[in-house]
């Protein structure tokens, strides 16, 4: 293990032991360090290290999730019905928008500052104590631990458990046995690692099937969804599809204080669900929260006592941030970073009523396909001005990159007048934004969470 890190993580151990203040953004600066030094573990080092640990998983009733598009929704309505139905949730969950402790929640409440630091450090002793300091886990490893060990302390009833690359090979999959598992949406993401193909990925993500467990999945494309069937068969594992032409009737009303949502039925293997809201204009939330409705539906016939009012409040009830969110009136920030996303994003704003021009704010990193992804916002034809931002992170795309992308859609596309401006900083373009913007105008932000997540800090 590099001597620089183990340095950093002794010093940081030395100051808590001499009682010294350590702010949470020490901690982040550290974790943001460990990808320079530490390298992915196998799955049978990472089990050892939960054996040391004394596996205090196995007691807890955990969801797993793993999915290329929609997973931390799926995670907020599983939580949001179960705590409806009055069970305490814990949620691991990836990646965080403005905090680093929105990755651990408790009934949807990110841990105090307080909590995360005690867990760090307990975390960060448990590892020097393991071979003796010879195992360092990788970045999102860390986190996971710090999961295990978090929720173990303050135990919960349900832990629903969000993957965080692919599933086969990702630390949560050493859960030996999740009470249910759930594959959301499967497209192109992240190819340099789970490969080129939908079966490819497809196979990475069902790597979460266990034997015996039964699996909830989102039946969108054959490809995928056979990849699915055929893992779940050969464990002889119950395999539960959802499908759209189950969910219909999808539009949008207001309630009485004037505040928008969506309606929508949902005919799954159990009932009819009819009249069921969700607090956003999204409609492909539509097929997340079906995911989950089933999902509470297995539950249910394991013995949890989760009712169709439950069922109803937490979907309404629920929200989750970055996800076509309104954070200020006529202001949306959307996570959307893949072209399946993309194309939910667009879908979603055709379906949104805008009296004025529709402007979007743009940003990206570079391992997304942000070319393709370009050609399919411009192409839309929804959008009167373009606002493209540099994002702060090592990931994103340069100035010149993006500009280059532009330019050469436009060319491919032949559009012709449609005003686009470029900026250093997110901060710049927002503020220019809200300086231009008239009344009627709609601002939708999209490309990368961290996108949203700037803009949340901003606003």
């Amino acid at each position: 293990m590099d001597n620089e890190l183990l340095g950093k993580a002794r010093k940081l151990i030395e100051r808590s032991d001499n009682a010294e203040k350590i702010t949470i953004a020490e901690l982040e600066d550290f974790l943001n360090t460990i990808p320079r030094f530490a390298e992915k573990h196998s799955a049978e080092e990472t089990e050892a290290f939960l054996a040391y640990l004394g596996n205090p998983e196995e007691n807890m009733k955990i969801i797993h999730v793993a999915g290329t598009n929609g997973k931390g929704s799926v995670c907020s309505y599983i939580s949001w019905i179960l705590m409806r139905a009055g069970y305490t949730v814990g949620t691991f969950t990836s990646p965080h928008l403005v905090k680093i402790n929105e990755r651990f929640c408790i009934d949807t409440k990110p841990i105090s500052d307080g909590v995360f630091l005690v867990v760090f450090m307990e975390t960060l002793r448990r590892i020097f104590e393991y071979k003796d300091g010879e195992f360092f886990p990788t970045y999102f490893e860390f986190l996971f631990f710090m999961a295990v060990l978090l929720y173990d302390v303050y135990p919960v009833d349900y832990l629903v458990m969000e993957t965080g690359l692919g599933g086969r090979l990702d630390a949560t999959n050493s859960i030996r046995k999740p009470e249910v598992c759930v594959i959301t949406e499967i497209g192109y993401d992240h190819m340099q690692y789970l490969g080129n193909t939908l079966e490819a990925i497809a196979g990475e993500k069902a790597g979460i099937i266990k034997k015996g467990v039964p699996v909830v999945f989102f039946d969108k494309t054959k490809e995928t969804s056979n990849v699915i069937k055929q893992t779940a068969l050969s464990l002889d594992t119950r395999a539960i599809a959802v499908e759209s032409r189950n969910i219909t009737d999808v539009h949008i009303n207001k309630d009485e204080q004037g505040n928008k949502y969506i309606a929508f039925s949902y005919n799954s293997l159990y009932d009819k669900y009819c009249g069921l809201k969700l607090s956003t204009l999204a409609k492909y939330q539509t097929e997340n929260a079906a995911l989950a409705v089933t999902v509470c539906e297995i539950l249910r016939d394991q013995g949890a006592n989760i009712t169709e009012l439950d069922i109803n409040d937490g979907l309404i009830s629920a929200k989750w941030d970055g996800r076509m969110e309104e954070i200020r009136p006529g202001i949306f920030v959307d996570g959307a970073h893949n072209i399946d996303g993309i194309e939910a994003f667009i879908d979603s704003v055709s379906g949104i009523e805008c009296e004025g021009r529709r402007l979007l704010l743009f940003g990206i990193v570079g391992d997304k396909q942000y070319g393709d992804i370009i050609d399919r916002l411009l192409s839309s034809g929804i959008f009167d001005s373009v606002f493209v931002a540099v994002l702060n992170t090592e990931r994103t795309v340069s100035m010149g990159d993006l500009k280059a992308a532009f330019e050469d859609s436009k060319d491919r596309l032949g559009i012709i007048g449609l005003p686009i401006k470029y900026y250093s900083n997110v901060r710049d373009a927002v503020t220019d934004i809200i300086t231009i913007r008239k009344s009627g105008d709609m601002v939708f932000a999209a490309g990368s969470l961290y996108l949203a997540g700037q803009i949340k800090e901003i606003i």
